[in-house]
């Protein structure tokens, strides 16, 4: 990890495709923070310490979210798969994208959202091109109708997640009849790291890292703690209607009634900051005012009064679908791997 600039490096310099952008944006003040984060399309967000610091995202040479790799290696050319790795005794169904080359490359890990919604399947191409592996699996009974979904059970196919990558030293084999030819690749088990959105992707990808010592990176992006009984009356509504939409597959209220107080313990993103002091945490937030101070800000003041040493937050001017802010987030979170983390 690189640390924090003393402010003599941090001037606006001009990243490809991006106009001016800063490497990092350190507190000095909420009028000139804010300003140089409005001109990159970002928002700030403050809490009880001050600002926060900002990730900005650098310039690489090449601006993998919005051009085609270059690199192609005839051998090791990319190619994507479906597999499945074990679980509790259970095979997951999961997907596989290979970056072109032979050699150990990290691997980012898609936790979807708990409805099997947005998996940030979209930035798949640009890790690739950054030569990042990617894998994404769907959680038992996402999809299924064999197991009932719940909370801890997809954390516990996180863990699996991150085990499978690491057998045998990050070597494996792609399964037959899904390539021409047979295929080594090999991950790197010290570059693993989960990218997930909301729910069922961002919190239980902050709750992986805080409890798995093989996943030292992830980003979660627009996350959010769990919420105890009773409900308001606004979110009751909601959670119903998404039941009736869903055809029953996704009953939230079912699956909140069923969780633990031990459960709510272990799931508390805020409680988690301690075990992530040393962990790459980078967490992505929209600009609505009311997830600000309900998630964002809390989560910020948790890491920074733990202590986080390799803690970096980014706030975009978008909703919480990020559909305006996609190749932005792209560069975000490839600049950020690379450049903080050694992907």
């Amino acid at each position: 990890m690189k640390k924090a600039d003393d402010g003599k490096g941090d001037e606006t310099q001009a990243g490809e495709g991006r106009g001016g952008i800063s490497r990092r944006s350190v507190a000095r003040g909420f009028a000139a923070l804010a300003a140089a984060l409005t001109q990159a399309g970002t928002s700030w967000a403050a809490n009880a310490e001050g600002i926060a610091r900002q990730y900005r995202p650098v310039g690489l040479g090449v601006d993998y979210a919005t051009r085609d790799s270059v690199y192609y290696d005839p051998q090791y050319p990319p190619i994507h798969f479906p597999h499945v790795f074990m679980s509790q005794g259970t095979p997951i169904q999961s997907f596989m994208w290979l970056a072109s080359g032979a050699e150990p490359r990290g691997c980012v890990i898609l936790s979807p959202q708990r409805y099997g919604g947005d998996s940030l399947d979209s930035l798949v191409p640009a890790l690739l091109g950054a030569g990042i592996h990617v894998m994404r699996f769907n959680p038992r009974g996402m999809w299924d109708s064999e197991h009932q979904y719940s909370f801890i059970s997809a954390l516990e196919d996180l863990h699996a997640a991150v085990a499978y990558l690491r057998e045998d030293g990050g070597r494996h084999t792609v399964p037959p009849g899904v390539a021409a030819d047979e295929r080594l690749f090999q991950i790197d088990p010290d570059h693993i790291a989960v990218l997930g959105k909301s729910g069922g992707g961002g919190m239980l990808g902050w709750i992986g890292a805080a409890e798995n010592p093989g996943l030292n990176t992830a980003i979660t992006v627009s996350p959010s703690e769990l919420m105890k009984a009773p409900l308001p009356a606004n979110v009751q509504k909601w959670f119903n209607d998404l039941k009736k939409s869903t055809a029953g597959r996704v009953d939230l209220v079912a699956e909140l009634n069923r969780v633990t107080p031990a459960e709510f313990e272990r799931l508390s993103m805020r409680k988690a900051a301690a075990k992530l002091v040393d962990k790459n945490m980078l967490l992505v937030g929209h600009s609505s005012r009311e997830y600000m101070q309900s998630t964002h800000e809390p989560l910020v003041k948790a890491m920074l009064d733990a202590g986080a040493k390799h803690f970096s937050q980014a706030v975009f001017q978008a909703n919480d679908y990020y559909l305006t802010a996609r190749i932005a987030l792209a560069q975000l979170v490839i600049s950020w791997l690379k450049e903080e983390c050694g992907f």
